[in-house]
């Protein structure tokens, strides 16, 4: 068979972009411009109010979708910004034309997790009180996000405790005082942008 009689299709090439930490991948107000999918690096999404306050809604690491959904035909604007938390963060815009009813599912599926932390979330506020929220979201920031040695559970994480507040919606002093408290106990010791569980199985959340 010579090269005539052959087909070639021309390979579709991902799209990566690279940022480094605290650079922008998404801003808030800007038109949809398709999903990204986070290849490597943690993302955090920030949420403006005109008032200037801000809130934290959520941080996202390999394997996870940035984006909103939208109907077709429709001019979409962001609802929230996405900044990279590490150096080297690597995103790939998805090209839903290929095996578009995967990538769809996995998008479906990213939005109702979403949904589900944001419920949560609503609840935690509503019915329990600022120690829970700290203590039930670090515990799961560490499930997620940190390395196991032993009993210990090391979280490397980049956020400071004005972040962390916004994230439990609480106040930075509230947050300082309940890892302080913890430290004391000695179920955990953390230093900047590091906390060490050690044993996040046993540590409770208040009145569980």
């Amino acid at each position: 068979m010579n090269k005539a009689d052959k087909s070639f299709t021309q390979p579709n090439f991902p799209q990566l972009l690279r940022f480094q930490k605290g650079e922008q991948i998404l801003g808030q107000g800007k038109l949809f411009q398709g999903y990204f999918l986070i290849k490597s690096g943690l993302v955090k999404t920030v949420r403006y109010q005109e008032s200037g306050n801000s809130t934290l809604l959520s941080i996202k690491d390999q394997g996870e979708f940035l984006g909103e959904f939208h109907e077709e035909h429709t001019e979409k604007r962001l609802s929230y910004s996405a900044f990279a938390m590490e150096d080297n963060t690597l995103v790939e815009k998805i090209q839903m034309e290929e095996h578009p009813n995967l990538k769809l599912m996995r998008i479906i599926q990213t939005l109702q997790e979403e949904i589900h932390t944001a419920r949560l979330r609503l609840e935690r506020m509503l019915f329990q009180d600022a120690e829970f929220r700290i203590i039930s979201v670090l515990k799961d920031l560490g499930e997620r996000f940190g390395e196991k040695y032993g009993d210990e559970t090391l979280l490397k994480l980049p956020l400071t405790h004005e972040e962390l507040a916004k994230l439990t919606d609480t106040s930075r002093q509230t947050v300082t005082t309940i890892l302080s408290g913890l430290k004391a106990q000695n179920k955990i010791n953390y230093s900047r942008g590091r906390i060490l569980f050690r044993n996040i199985h046993q540590l409770k959340t208040p009145n569980l």
